[in-house]
């Protein structure tokens, strides 16, 4: 170790320590501590513990002042010829000082070129931290890292607790196994004792479940409770936020926390009368999730397919063709892209995809009024040949059997009728904008016959509309086809208006000169 200063602040402090640690030594074998200072001091001298090697641990915890603490160590090691180890997170030890931040400390203690790494980044480290990175480096001669094998202490804490549900959703799964590595590294901030505390509370509910339970809700149990317990702060325990029966807030949007383990987390209660209601309103959930397809695994494997062998892929087909004939099973608003993909795939490998087509039609039956069809059949892109064709007639019957009625069904192409477009425009902006399309639903040559039939303020409520949906769009927020539909809508009018093929008024040719001006911004934003 180098010598640090001799600051009498800290020389005192060490002195004062040394002294603490005599006196501790001499109540623990009996020696009458209640002497003079001089006869304390020989005490304290005659302890020898030179070649010893004295292990500090867990650094981090201790209310010392750590320049303080590092002048104590080197007091030890200076005049006592004592080796210390010092075992600590050094992150938790720097978030103690006064001054919050967030730095990367591994680039500056790295054992290459530490020196030179700190005096390259000087000036983007906050003052406190160079204090105590001088302090150290002063004191300190090596810095090692240690970060632990995560998979397998994940894996080892799992088979210590030897229970049979945890056993089935997890066990030796490696799959399941790397998603508790991603929480413990992610939401837990990589503390196993979070980790732990969750399992444990898991466990003990587990073992309180009477009859058979969905294999997904008891592992939904398992990581919404994780997901809860990095919430819990201590001396801090989070206000209920959800419905009756579960929380994405506190718990994810993959993996809700349920009520009834939030509150035996909270107070060891647990309504066993409550759990089937969860489970009913978790499969209600995942059915109407507008990403539910992310975490189903069957789904995620044949959007992969072009990675896979037609063996693999075929094998998929077949799972997803048996789940679908339960229609609480695969969620509603993966039947778009998955009607998609079955087409795609059909003209691959040449599955033969009617019986999964007459599955979702008939789960989808008269659900109109439940699910948003505009997320339900985005757009798809990646089409070749007749394919698309197929797809739409493929969602043209999904969506007669949900009963589904858009506004530009009804749209009547009248100049009144403009107003009830405006208005839905404004009332379902951030619905429009999620589906990332609008004008190219519609007729163009027909938008154009109504505008040159329409008052000035019906075309100004027209322009109206179109500010509400592209106004803040930005660069590939709405797709081709909406860009290509503005363009025609360009051309047609500004070419009717040059023609001079109409009867207007000079300000309703000054609203369409406007109007005009308003989709070239618009192009020249979404292009």
């Amino acid at each position: 170790m180098k010598a640090l200063d001799k600051d009498s602040e800290v020389l005192a402090t060490g002195k004062l320590i040394a002294k603490t640690i005599a006196k501790g030594a001499a109540g623990i074998f009996g020696i009458d501590v209640n002497m003079s200072e001089d006869d304390l001091q020989k005490m304290y001298s005659s302890v020898d513990l030179s070649k010893k090697l004295l292990v500090f641990e867990d650094v981090e915890r201790s209310n010392i002042e750590i320049a303080k603490l590092l002048g104590y160590v080197n007091n030890l090691v200076e005049r006592d010829g004592v080796k210390v180890l010092l075992v600590a997170n050094e992150n938790e030890i720097l978030n103690k000082a006064p001054e919050k931040f967030d730095f990367q400390f591994t680039k500056l203690f790295s054992t290459d070129s530490k020196n030179d790494n700190m005096e390259d980044n000087k000036n983007d480290i906050p003052e406190v931290v160079q204090k105590y990175l001088k302090i150290k480096e002063k004191t300190i001669s090596d810095t090692i890292c240690f970060e632990s094998d995560y998979h397998d202490a994940v894996k080892n804490i799992v088979d210590t607790f030897d229970n049979e549900r945890l056993k089935e959703i997890i066990g030796r799964d490696e799959e399941g196994i790397e998603e508790l590595v991603s929480m413990v590294r992610g939401q837990c901030h990589k503390n196993f004792r979070t980790f732990i505390f969750a399992t444990q509370k898991t466990v003990d509910i587990y073992e309180k479940l009477d009859g058979s339970f969905d294999k997904e809700f008891l592992k939904c149990i398992y990581f919404g409770s994780i997901s809860f317990a990095a919430r819990i702060k201590a001396g801090e325990f989070p206000a209920w936020q959800g419905t009756e029966c579960l929380s994405t807030i506190l718990g994810s949007n993959w993996n809700p926390l349920f009520r009834f383990c939030y509150d035996y987390v909270g107070w060891q209660k647990l309504d066993i009368t409550k759990i089937r209601d969860a489970e009913e309103a978790y499969h209600k959930m995942k059915l109407y999730d507008k990403h539910a397809d992310r975490s189903d695994t069957d789904l995620q494997k044949l959007y992969s397919y072009h990675e896979r062998t037609e063996e693999e892929v075929r094998a998929v087909l077949g799972i997803i063709e048996g789940r679908l004939k339960d229609p609480e099973d695969i969620g509603f608003y993966s039947y778009g892209k998955l009607a998609a993909y079955l087409v795609m795939i059909k003209h691959v490998i040449g599955f033969d995809y009617t019986q999964c087509r007459q599955y979702m039609v008939e789960n989808l039956k008269g659900k109109g009024e439940e699910i948003d069809s505009d997320i339900l059949f985005l757009p798809m892109y990646d089409f070749e040949g007749d394919e698309k064709a197929e797809f739409d007639n493929f969602v043209k019957e999904l969506s007669d059997s949900m009963n589904v009625k858009c506004i530009q069904d009804s749209f009547s192409y009248e100049p009144d009728a403009i107003a009830g477009l405006y208005d839905y425009a404004i009332r379902e902006k951030n619905k429009i904008s999620g589906n990332h399309a609008f004008l190219s639903k519609f007729n163009i040559e027909q938008i154009v016959e109504m505008l040159f039939h329409a008052s000035s303020k019906q075309i100004s409520d027209f322009r109206g509309t179109l500010f509400a949906v592209y106004r803040h769009a930005g660069k590939a927020e709405f797709i081709e086809a909406d860009m290509m539909a503005m363009r025609k809508l360009l051309t047609l009018v500004q070419g009717r208006v040059d023609s001079k093929n109409y009867e207007l008024d000079k300000i309703q040719v000054k609203q369409l000169h406007w109007l005009c001006g308003n989709i070239k911004t618009f192009i020249a934003q979404i292009s």
